[in-house]
């Protein structure tokens, strides 16, 4: 502190002096007596100190966690599609503001953090878990990144562990039987679903004008969630559904038996026009032809780990599989329109189905 010191306006001890550049004058309150003129000399600089992060104290902003929550949501929203921003949003309302709606932002302590996770988990499952924590601390970085907060209590509260079950695929016998059993709309479906990993969203999806018959691909350009229809742009998700599958010969003849039937311009229509809602598929048509064939159910999504595992046992490259089914959203669609890159994935599809035949 430069220039420090004290001074008597009236009756009243002011302390003053330059702080960081800064320059301070502030009042102690205090009358100028024989006794606090004595105390005063001693402490000017402390008194000064203390006065000034009082003040900065009054001045600074509590910030409320419901409307910060929102803004920041609202304001990031552009990083997700429009299923992802309603479920972040769910998540927050259902089961973060109920818990901390007594709390400000600045208050808030790892040590809430873990009662809190640990209140979740005897409701929830620690997936769910996992995800609702990541939303609480996206806010919370942005709060630290404002200057609301000085640290993330999200980032020293101990994590979730979450432990994946393994996920049994259908083996090719079983599938062999569900593609020579099943029938109309379902039957493509399932081939589609074998032949070629895409997701069960991208499958309900999918419309006519996105298959290329000439050159044996198809565009995933969209994808549903509980019956809803998400056009995806190559940046909206953390999955890559932005991306072209490679039609297996085997499977043109009967997107092509389809297609001169087709009454939409979806491959997967129910009697509404619309694409079927995921769970309907799986209990009113999935399941019940497996009951009927004796196969246990795996999940409707299983059949993308059965292509998986199809591809790696007959000695497709893990790096081409993972590019083939879009594992992740680093896979950059820089072979998207190569020819010859689509070529050699053909190629290597093509053989594997003919092995299994």
């Amino acid at each position: 502190m430069r220039n420090g010191g004290f001074n008597i306006v009236g009756k009243t001890i002011y302390v003053f002096g330059v702080i960081d550049n800064v320059r301070y004058r502030l009042s102690t309150g205090k009358k100028a007596n024989k006794i606090n003129l004595a105390w005063i000399k001693k402490n000017h600089h402390t008194v000064l100190l203390n006065l000034i992060d009082k003040k900065n104290s009054k001045n600074k902003v509590s910030a409320d966690l419901k409307e910060f929550a929102i803004s920041v949501l609202e304001m990031t929203a552009h990083n997700r599609d429009t299923n992802s921003q309603k479920d972040y949003l769910s998540k927050l309302n259902r089961l973060i503001l109920p818990y901390f709606k007594n709390f400000k932002i600045e208050d808030m302590k790892p040590f809430d953090i873990e009662k809190w996770q640990s209140i979740l988990l005897k409701k929830y499952s620690p997936i769910t878990v996992k995800k609702t924590r990541s939303i609480l601390n996206l806010i919370l970085r942005k709060a630290l990144a404002n200057d609301i907060i000085q640290k993330n209590p999200v980032e020293f509260a101990d994590n979730i562990k979450v432990t994946h079950k393994k996920r049994v695929p259908y083996t090719i016998e079983e599938m062999n039987s569900i593609l020579k059993h099943s029938e109309g709309w379902l039957n493509l479906f399932v081939h589609l679903a074998f032949s070629t990993g895409m997701r069960t969203g991208e499958l309900m999806a999918l419309k006519w004008a996105d298959v290329d018959f000439e050159k044996k691909i198809i565009f995933l350009k969209r994808s549903t969630h509980k019956g809803i229809v998400t056009e995806i742009s190559p940046s909206s998700s953390n999955k890559n559904h932005h991306r072209l599958i490679v039609i297996p010969d085997f499977i043109i003849q009967v997107l092509e038996n389809h297609k001169s039937i087709a009454l939409t311009e979806w491959l997967f229509p129910s009697k509404t026009g619309v694409p079927f809602n995921e769970s309907k598929v799986i209990v009113k048509y999935f399941k019940i032809l497996l009951e009927k064939l004796g196969i246990e159910y795996k999940t409707l999504y299983a059949t993308r780990h059965s292509y998986i595992s199809i591809m790696r046992n007959h000695g497709v490259s893990a790096d081409l599989v993972t590019e083939i089914v879009g594992h992740s959203k680093e896979i950059e669609d820089k072979y998207y329109y190569n020819e010859s890159a689509n070529d050699y994935k053909s190629n290597a599809i093509n053989n594997v189905f003919e092995q299994i035949k």
